[in-house]
């Protein structure tokens, strides 16, 4: 007889996402590939959350905390698990029933450590608004240092070896929106990341979602850059940091352009060709169209 096939533990982290929680689980319990445990972590939720998770009786485990934070509830499952794979799912995301399947198919090889996925977005009701199907594969690091790695995955898409977590670390609680980022690039520098391209995960975008916040995504980046260039592991990225800053700079000016805020935006414009020239040409793609919207909606 062969060996059993490993149990893959999946971590729902949520808070006040009643209203998706149930959806978000229904869609791992019918997963095509059955060897799964579930472990939701209410963090905190003040909302019907728990009324959802009594509903599915012990085919569920959930723990409960006070607010910490989506990488503290993520980093409490994870010492909850008994799988040897370990993939997240975010309480107001949806999963294809192959998802598990496909991308268990890709971490044959000892020498990959997270597979990831390409991904439907979709609004609050659940309507599709784009697809995303990503590309790089094996070893990124260069490519996430560079910021470079289009379509890079959130939490929902990530299966990951539990071993891996032990060498790498767990999310860094002090991070939000870039603790997925934070902990992909430390993977990504001991080990392949491999993709199914083909989109296997809904995500859903709507106006409370975290990563529509500026200035956290602002201060988060840049701490976990920072972490980046002190992190001997990343040695092979070090003589790249001017570009890499650079590039940073340049999805800030992007990021508050986008928000309406031309001051924060020309700050990180300037900073961002100062540290690497050639990003000016980059600079000046921005969306003509955007400006125009920009300067119509300005206040007088």
């Amino acid at each position: 007889m062969g060996a059993a096939p490993p149990l893959i533990s999946v971590i729902i982290p949520n808070h006040n996402y009643g209203r998706y929680l149930g959806q978000a689980i229904e869609s791992v319990l019918g997963q095509s590939y059955s060897r799964v445990e579930v472990i939701v972590v209410d963090d905190g939720s003040t909302d019907d959350s728990m009324e959802v998770l009594r509903r599915f009786g012990d085919r569920i485990r959930w723990l409960q905390q006070p607010r910490q934070g989506v990488s503290a509830a993520r980093n409490r499952g994870i010492q909850a698990t008994r799988g040897e794979l370990i993939a997240f799912l975010d309480s107001d995301d949806v999963w294809h029933p192959e998802k598990l399947a496909r991308q268990l198919a890709r971490l044959s090889r000892p020498s990959v450590g997270m597979v990831y996925c390409g991904r439907w977005l979709i609004d609050d009701a659940g309507r599709c608004l784009g697809i995303e199907q990503p590309r790089h594969s094996g070893w990124v690091l260069r490519e996430i240092a560079l910021l470079r790695w289009a379509q890079a995955p959130g939490g929902s898409s990530a299966l990951v070896r539990k071993d891996c977590l032990d060498r790498v670390g767990l999310f860094d609680p002090q991070l939000s929106t870039s603790a997925d980022w934070d902990l992909w690039r430390r993977i990504a520098c001991r080990y392949e990341i491999r993709v199914v391209p083909e989109p296997l995960v809904s995500y859903r975008q709507h106006p409370s979602a975290m990563h529509r916040n500026v200035e956290l995504f602002e201060r988060d980046m840049l701490r976990a850059f920072g972490r980046m260039f002190e992190d001997s592991s990343a040695a092979a990225v070090h003589p790249l940091r001017r570009r890499c800053y650079s590039n940073l700079y340049l999805m800030c000016s992007g990021a508050y352009l986008h928000a309406g805020r031309w001051d924060k935006s020309l700050a990180y414009a300037w900073r961002s060709v100062l540290e690497w020239p050639l990003n000016v040409a980059t600079l000046a793609s921005f969306p003509v169209r955007r400006l125009s919207w920009l300067v119509s909606h300005a206040s007088v």
